[in-house]
C-alpha cells in the first residue's frame, strides 16, 4: 500500500494507521516530501519511505529536515527532482555529506531535457538511478486518464 500526499505525516494519527496497516499485513510505501521528522516511523519493519529532497529550483530546498537522510536504510529511497545543474550539483553535494545508505533517484523535472541529467550522471559516474515520469511522456499533464 502506498500512503502518499500532499505530506502523509502532518495527518494527526498517520502512525495509528500504518501500525493498524502493518499489523494486517500490508507492505507499505510511505511518500514523504522531506520536511518532516520521519523517526517515528522509520525503523517499522514491512515500511518502506520514499524521501524527497527538495533542490533549489523549488524554492522549498530550505525546508527539508536532512537529518531524516541517515535515518533511511537499504529498504528505502532517496529522491531528487533536478531541473538544471544547480540542482545536479546541489543533489551531488548532500549525497557526499549525508552518503546515504538506500537506493537514490534523479527525477529530471518536468519539461526539461532528461538526456541532459543522464549525461551529467554517466560523466560522474553516480551510483543513482534516473527516474523518468512514465505518465507524462506518455500523457502529458493531461489528468483522468
Amino acid at each position: 500500500m502506498c500512503i502518499t500526499g500532499g505530506e502523509p505525516l502532518l495527518q494527526d494519527e498517520i502512525e495509528d494507521l500504518i501500525n493498524v496497516l502493518l499489523k494486517k499485513g500490508y507492505n507499505i510505501c510511505l511518500e514523504t516530501n522531506g520536511s518532516i521528522n520521519v523517526a517515528p516511523v522509520s525503523s517499522k519493519k514491512s515500511l518502506m519511505i520514499s524521501l524527497d529532497i527538495k533542490c533549489p529550483s523549488s524554492n522549498m530546498h530550505e525546508k527539508m529536515h536532512f537529518n531524516n537522510i541517515p535515518l533511511l536504510d537499504g529498504d528505502d529511497q532517496l529522491k531528487f527532482v533536478i531541473k538544471d545543474k544547480n540542482d545536479y550539483n546541489y543533489a551531488k553535494d548532500i549525497i557526499k555529506k549525508y552518503e546515504p545508505k538506500c537506493s537514490i533517484f534523479f527525477q529530471p523535472a518536468w519539461g526539461t531535457d532528461s538526456t541532459n541529467l543522464a549525461e551529467w550522471i554517466l560523466a560522474d559516474r553516480l551510483n543513482v538511478k534516473l527516474g523518468l515520469q512514465i505518465h507524462k511522456i506518455l500523457w502529458g499533464d493531461k489528468r483522468g486518464l
